[in-house]
């Protein structure tokens, strides 16, 4: 039975009780319940992202935080609008310690509370922490300073939830189609050269996950909008910090890089920071605007000779290190591998790389259709396994801080041919130098973190002698044994190399 063949009934007078029917499986339901369930799905689409968050109860604390910005209400209650927006339930959210959720705060004993309360320095800059301040005024008595610090933490929401909107709709299976994608959040400090801030989206098969930004996991999906698409994440999203921050706030996986940064003065080269301003002049950003970063692991730096370790960390060794860093910063042009952006010259410039290139599908996990060399110690007998057909590829050379030195980078997307259920699968394969990247397109807030698990070798034509075997333009990258041997003959070539200029 259609439940569309029931809306006759609701023709009949009211007074008159519906009638209880009875379905398999389901036993008696009454008839203006699942008239009343109609009407909410023929409804859904009619309403807007506000509307459909703000008549959800499990949105009610989300919900508050986005009051306090007329601008973001207006954003999303505008049917004209076509947006993907990631939302935040009451359950992602924390309450004040010994506090329910529902429950008031009346206690006086402000030092428990979890986040620091009357002073404007105070204000946090997560969403967390802003929706728990937001409650806190509502219990406050109206104030000029309540107005002030509402208007304060009003500007910092709408500023992180904008990184929770793509200004276009896309259902979770038309995300997956993208590695990053462009948030409704631009930093007017020149952070990515006035370009919007982007996040990450990672979808995995087994088991079947999606997530954003690599760690917020998307708990519901595809919830309709008019004015677009709603999708529920179990954590706030956070818009990220510069790449070096990135790195320095990961010391299991990038210490060495980090102090090696530090050491040789190169932290300006990737971070962006804002500092205060003398006599209470307005202050400033300072540091990079735009770099794209192949960060090496601490395990890069672990493989190499021990000899070369306290050669590079030691005085003596310092300008070696410095240029070899160089050598792994892109300075002024950011490159993911679905977008890239010159900040010094005309896009027009860098459209060759993508004039086939409209999406370019995430490396898919659970997918793995690896090249020989990446399973370490491994040798395959005879012809190794084929990679399909790629969908797209392209190539970049790009220069590095290092003068007259550049990295070779190569990307290529590949349809699935596993008999798997579901959409189409699709994965990427990223190399820098013949050298495999991942994890790959990581946002930051100045440009794109990409990490490598070897050091690599700035020598000019350094990869060019080993052409005849596996050249970079060839379908294989470097061995595993070479990855280990590369830097065995440094003795030879790397005091000098790093004394010429």
């Amino acid at each position: 039975m259609r439940l569309a063949s029931l809306a006759p009934l609701v023709l009949v007078s009211g007074a008159y009780a519906l009638p209880v029917l009875t379905l398999p499986w389901f036993g008696q339901i009454p008839i203006d319940g699942l008239l009343s369930w109609s009407c909410f799905w023929d409804s859904q689409e009619e309403r807007t992202i506000y509307q459909v968050l703000k008549e959800d109860s499990d949105y009610s604390r989300l919900v508050k935080a986005i009051d306090l910005s007329d601008r973001l209400v207006e954003f999303l209650d505008d049917p004209s609008n076509s947006a993907t927006f990631f939302a935040v339930p009451n359950s992602a959210l924390p309450h004040r310690r010994g506090q329910k959720p529902g429950d008031g705060d009346d206690d006086d004993d402000d030092d428990k509370d979890v986040v620091p309360q009357g002073d404007p320095r105070g204000i946090s800059h997560d969403l967390r922490g802003l929706v728990l301040q937001a409650e806190e005024l509502d219990s406050k008595p109206d104030s000029p300073d309540k107005e002030k610090r509402k208007k304060a933490i009003g500007r910092i929401v709408r500023g992180i939830l904008a990184y929770h909107i793509i200004p276009e709709k896309y259902k979770a299976v038309d995300l997956v189609q993208n590695s990053t994608y462009a948030t409704n959040l631009t930093l007017k400090d020149g952070s990515l050269d006035y370009q919007p801030l982007r996040l990450s989206v990672l979808s995995t098969s087994v088991p079947p996950r999606l997530r954003i930004n690599s760690f917020v996991e998307v708990t519901k999906k595809d919830i309709d909008a008019k004015n677009g698409v709603i999708h529920q994440l179990n954590h706030p999203l956070i818009p990220p910090p510069s790449v070096f921050q990135e790195t320095f706030l990961t010391p299991k996986v990038f210490s060495y890089f980090t102090t090696a940064i530090q050491r040789v003065g190169l932290a300006s080269s990737i971070d962006r920071w804002h500092f205060s301003g003398d006599d209470g002049k307005k202050g400033g950003f300072r540091g990079a605007t735009t770099t794209t970063v192949f960060a090496p692991t601490s395990g890069a730096f672990q493989r190499l000779p021990k000899k070369l370790k306290m050669f590079l960390f030691s005085p003596i060794g310092e300008k070696a290190l410095r240029k070899i860093l160089e050598y792994h910063i892109v300075p002024d042009f950011v490159l993911y591998s679905d977008y890239a952006h010159n900040a010094t010259s005309d896009e027009s410039e860098i459209a060759r790389f993508f004039d086939d290139v409209t999406k370019a599908q995430l490396d898919t996990a659970g997918i793995v259709l690896p090249f020989p060399e990446d399973v370490a110690g491994y040798s395959f007998p005879g012809k190794p396994p084929a990679l399909p057909e790629p969908v797209y590829q392209y190539n970049v050379t790009l220069p590095t801080l290092l003068k007259d030195h550049h990295l070779r980078v190569k990307v290529a997307r590949f349809k699935s041919k596993l008999p798997l259920p579901g959409p189409t699968r699709y994965f990427t394969r990223f190399k820098v130098n013949g050298r495999d990247v991942g994890p790959f397109d990581i946002p930051a807030r100045n440009g794109a973190l990409h990490v490598i698990t070897t050091l690599l070798d700035p020598r000019k034509g350094h990869h060019g002698r080993r052409r005849g075997r596996q050249g970079h333009g060839g379908r294989h990258g470097h061995s595993a044994k070479d990855n280990e041997n590369v830097w065995d003959d440094w003795e030879e070539w790397l005091p000098q190399w790093a004394m010429d200029d």
